[in-house]
């Protein structure tokens, strides 16, 4: 797990969607754990985004539309926050399992 600060939270991911594979997932919580984003590489072309915390849902998107659903969920899900919590996760199947199977990475960089 590793901090990032808020601005450079929109950079993160669009570093880490270039090097992700299929099967590994990028999630940002806040410092609360209690909202948040994470974004999953389904194939090589489409992407897993679900948004939890104020607004809950769950999205395949391609690309170019994921960067721009990211700068409004950011927007909305860290309103006030200054830091974000920052897991990379591998060998995930399903965007619904990443809480149970807990398979992460000690870290990101």
């Amino acid at each position: 797990m590793a901090k990032v600060h808020i601005s450079q939270l929109f950079q993160t991911f669009q570093c880490a969607l270039s090097t992700l594979g299929t099967g590994e997932a990028i999630e940002a919580r806040t410092f609360k754990k209690d909202r948040g984003i994470v974004v999953l590489k389904q194939d090589a072309e489409y992407f897993v985004f679900k948004q939890f915390g104020f607004d809950s849902q769950t999205l395949t998107l391609n690309r170019a539309s994921l960067l721009k659903q990211l700068k409004k969920s950011i927007a909305k899900e860290f309103p006030r926050s200054n830091m974000a919590w920052i897991v990379h996760c591998e060998g995930i199947s399903s965007i619904d399992l990443l809480v149970s199977t807990q398979n992460f990475q000690p870290s990101l960089f």
